[in-house]
């Protein structure tokens, strides 16, 4: 059994996992390679039983090896998050509209003073936009893929991230976020059709203890999480990242799913990410 485990940027964080995960692998008697600086599209898996790749994989690559690539996938928006509904797993509420007014109704069908603009990007999250009533312009968006959403609590803007591979939770911890309503810059005419935010991290100042903490899971909330883990594996999905935010009565609901380029500077400051992540590759390669 060969791994091929990919990335094309060769992040510090990111290839030293890749390399333990290699020396885990070669100790339990399968093979692995580490490759970097060669983009999905252009990657050759002949000669490989299985891939894991940071980066969106296409079709293509993902044929090379049926149902044993793990990696990125070109999901917009709308389609991430009714996958999510429809294996049950809570979701926040969000519409898809056909037009710029259809979309502007929605202050009076809710009742709100603010929409959220979620955009489809394919090489993971493109982040959010606020609109409020009588802006002087409101920015354009992609009927097809972009959502419009309601605020999911109007009083707590933090984000809870679950970091998932291979049926496992890797890390989970907290994006320590204002409210959206405390975060409006003032006096802002929205020029390009953007609503100014006062960013959630001023200096980095020790930014981990000041705007993350770990995330301490109710056994609910573990068990939930481990199986969307499984789902999203069955599916084809190497590292991922679920967003999500509590409602007022205290349920978490998922807000996005990011497929690729997950791994960041601060999740790997955590010596037991690299093991978690090491023990479900090697489980999942057992499983072959």
């Amino acid at each position: 059994m060969k791994v091929l485990l990919h990335s094309y940027i060769a992040a510090r964080s990111l290839v030293g996992r890749y390399l333990h995960a290699q020396t885990v692998l070669r100790a339990a008697e399968f093979d692995a390679d580490v490759r970097t600086g060669v983009k999905a599209d252009d990657l050759d898996v002949s000669g490989y039983d299985a891939l894991v790749s940071h980066d969106v994989v296409p079709a293509a690559v993902r044929a090379g090896l049926p149902g044993r690539v793990f990696g990125g996938r070109r999901w917009s928006r709308p389609d991430q998050l009714t996958w999510l509904a429809d294996r049950g797993f809570p979701v926040m509420e969000w519409k898809l509209v056909s037009s710029q007014a259809e979309g502007l109704a929605l202050f009076d069908t809710w009742v709100v003073d603010r929409l959220m603009g979620k955009r489809t990007s394919w090489e993971g999250g493109a982040g959010w936009h606020v609109r409020t009533r009588n802006q002087s312009r409101y920015l354009t968006w992609d009927m097809a893929n972009d959502i419009v959403c309601r605020e999911v609590n109007e009083n707590d803007g933090r984000v809870f991230k679950a970091e998932l591979f291979a049926g496992r939770i890797i890390i989970g911890y907290v994006l320590k976020k204002a409210p959206v309503r405390d975060r409006l810059l003032a006096n802002d005419d929205t020029p390009d059709g953007y609503r100014g935010l006062a960013m959630y991290r001023d200096d980095r100042i020790a930014p981990d203890e000041r705007y993350r903490g770990l995330w301490e899971f109710t056994e609910a909330e573990r068990e939930d999480l481990r199986r969307l883990s499984r789902e999203l594996t069955q599916a084809g999905f190497g590292y991922v990242s679920v967003d999500l935010m509590q409602k007022p009565d205290g349920t978490l609901v998922a807000i996005e799913v990011n497929t690729a380029r997950v791994v960041t500077w601060w999740t790997e400051r955590f010596a037991f990410t690299r093991e978690r992540f090491v023990e479900a590759l090697l489980d999942q390669v057992r499983r072959f």
